[in-house]
């Protein structure tokens, strides 16, 4: 019993079982297939069942094939598509995590490492009874698709070889505690130098590693989700003047000058498209 608290207190402590599935699908061989360069909103693990592809993170490429997890982190630009002369057939899987520590980096996977061969029939199997729990579309058949994702996390973290984990890659840690401050705190008075402070890094430092991996200034990345969040509530019918004030612009005039710099026309003519 007492090994048994240990370990849950373990798990607890490091928040490594904090997550939530907001998303999961098969993709059939299309040779058209083609995704971004785009910013994922959640965590992708996508599983090749057969064919060939690309993937493409932060200026590099690589090649996944049948048997290959490969890793599609969130807020980091890419794109993926698949090989149009044996175009891939895939399952994916995605989670977003509740606490700043990623489950995914105990794995071996990361924006630097995001491809993982796994031929092993188990994996496929896992997300064939996914896909069949999912159709069902219980509360009681999500909590075994979610058993089962425990179980693929688990599985990979046995077999990671690389022993990569949370200690020993702090820019990518970092990085990731940056983007959860932001996406709580957008609305706030924010700066670059605050976000630094919060992660307990130099202004400099942070600027670099934050590039390295999302290919986007702070500063840009901050002023860009601002501006996503915005033109939800500009939908939602909320005054332009609100929408600036709720997104933390100080002024509504800076923040037109910004809305239309992003996305081409003025906020006021956005909301009424």
């Amino acid at each position: 019993m007492e090994k048994i608290l240990y370990l849950e207190n373990q798990i607890n402590e490091k928040n490594i079982c904090n997550f939530e599935i907001v998303e999961f699908g098969f993709q059939p061989a299309d040779p058209s297939h083609h995704q971004g360069p785009y910013f994922k909103t959640a965590h992708i693990f996508q599983y090749v069942l057969s064919g060939h592809g690309y993937l493409e993170i932060n200026g590099e490429t690589f090649e996944v094939h049948q048997g290959d997890l490969f890793y599609l982190p969130k807020n980091i630009l890419l794109s993926y598509h698949s090989d149009p002369d044996n175009p891939y057939t895939y399952y994916w899987l995605g989670i977003n995590y509740l606490s700043s520590l990623p489950l995914v980096y105990n794995t071996g996977l990361s924006p630097s490492h995001p491809v993982l061969h796994i031929p092993d029939r188990y994996i496929r199997q896992l997300f064939e009874n996914m896909d069949n729990s999912f159709s069902k579309n219980s509360e009681a058949e999500y909590l075994y698709a979610k058993g089962l994702a425990f179980q693929f996390f688990s599985y990979l973290i046995s077999k990671n070889t690389s022993k990569l984990s949370i200690s020993l890659i702090p820019a990518e840690y970092y990085v990731t505690s940056a983007l959860h401050f932001i996406h709580n705190h957008f609305n706030e008075d924010i700066s670059v130098q605050s976000v630094a402070d919060y992660i307990g890094i130099g202004r400099s430092y942070f600027s670099t590693i934050f590039f390295r991996y999302t290919s986007v200034s702070p500063i840009h990345y901050l002023i860009q989700y601002r501006i996503e969040q915005s033109k939800k509530m500009l939908q939602q019918g909320i005054s332009v003047t609100d929408a600036a004030l709720l997104c933390g612009f100080n002024s509504p005039a800076h923040f037109s000058v910004q809305f239309k710099k992003i996305t081409g026309i003025s906020p006021r003519n956005f909301q009424k498209t």
